[in-house]
């Protein structure tokens, strides 16, 4: 999908929109979604808040956590 530079939002307001259903629309929105993907956090911690008693115990979890995946 190519960057487009607008000098004014008049110019921003002629790009030519995609209808749905439409094989131009789909390509738009796969290209978004691979985007999107790419910097999608991966799941690698548990969520949450996990408190431990010393640093040597969170990092032994880290390395716990980082051998899961």
């Amino acid at each position: 999908m190519p960057v487009r530079k607008f000098h004014s939002l008049a110019e921003a307001g002629q790009v030519q929109k995609h209808n749905p259903g439409t094989e131009e629309f789909s390509r738009s929105l796969r290209s978004v979604f691979h985007f999107a993907a790419q910097f999608a956090a991966s799941n690698k911690f548990p969520p949450g808040v996990t408190k431990f008693r010393s640093i040597e115990e969170a990092q032994a979890q880290r390395l716990a956590w980082m051998r899961r995946t």
